[in-house]
């Protein structure tokens, strides 16, 4: 868990450092630099401190689960949640992780 917090938080700085623009909105006189948009795969421990790291960053940020319980965890951190219409038994095992979708959901 420790250890994929810092993943989360590493992969949006490196993510930053690679994309070469601004993260946050920027008004100057020159005009307005609209702010990235983020989107992170997987909203588990990692994919929550990504969230968190790209929205103190100054990102739009969505993010993608199959588990429809983790959406009230992603829009607490103000990121969009955008998942699949599926149902809890079928995107969650016991332990409560994402298990692999039939292929009706590729």
């Amino acid at each position: 868990s420790s250890m994929a917090t810092v993943a989360g938080y590493k992969a949006v700085l490196l993510a930053a450092n690679a994309f070469h623009k601004f993260f946050p909105m920027f008004m100057t006189a020159a005009g307005t630099i609209p702010p990235a948009r983020a989107l992170v795969l997987g909203a588990g421990v990692a994919g929550l401190q990504a969230i968190a790291t790209a929205k103190r960053l100054g990102a739009v940020v969505e993010a993608f689960d199959t588990r429809p319980v983790v959406k009230e965890q992603v829009e607490s951190l103000g990121a969009r949640f955008v998942g699949l219409d599926v149902s809890h038994e079928e995107a969650e095992d016991a332990g409560g992780y994402a298990k692999e979708l039939s292929e009706e959901h590729h």
